[in-house]
């Protein structure tokens, strides 16, 4: 119930006061919340195997977190995306050590959630303070090199 609080709390932040890329990203954190909440709830807090469906839910939102770091005219979104890549990892830690103790797997499969939802409202106030400071803040960056007149 924390985590619902907080997981709504930082996303409704980052939609009223982001840009475009903590928009994005809140939007995937809500989505992969909702996905993950309609998994079949007994197999969800197993944690004696991996759970694919988990996995495939976090591969997705890997996927796009990474876009969103590739292309945000931001430094914050390349952390959530190396905190998430951890979060997959120990799914394959997991998989490939299926003796390790489940409370483990839980608590560092689960708690790796709160920096990344920090980083975004973090993310969202310091896009707010650039746009009072400076009066706008880009929020993509170019997909190629501009070109300079060399006359």
């Amino acid at each position: 119930m924390l985590f619902n609080l907080l997981l709504f709390g930082a996303c409704g932040y980052a939609f009223w006061a982001g840009g475009a890329p903590e928009r994005w990203t809140a939007a995937v954190f809500v989505l992969g919340g909702i996905a993950t909440s309609v998994l079949p709830f007994q197999q969800r807090l197993s944690y004696h195997s991996v759970f694919w469906p988990l996995l495939s839910v976090d591969a997705a939102m890997l996927v796009v977190l990474i876009g969103i770091a590739l292309r945000a005219n931001r430094f914050w979104p390349l952390y959530v995306s190396a905190l998430h890549l951890i979060t997959i990892a120990i799914h394959g830690v997991k998989a490939f050590q299926p003796d390790l103790v489940p409370w483990m797997y839980a608590g560092a499969s689960s708690k790796i959630a709160y920096p990344m939802l920090m980083l975004l409202a973090i993310g969202a106030w310091r896009h707010r303070h650039r746009l009072n400071r400076f009066g706008s803040d880009r929020d993509w960056s170019p997909l190629r090199k501009p070109e300079y007149d060399r006359s």
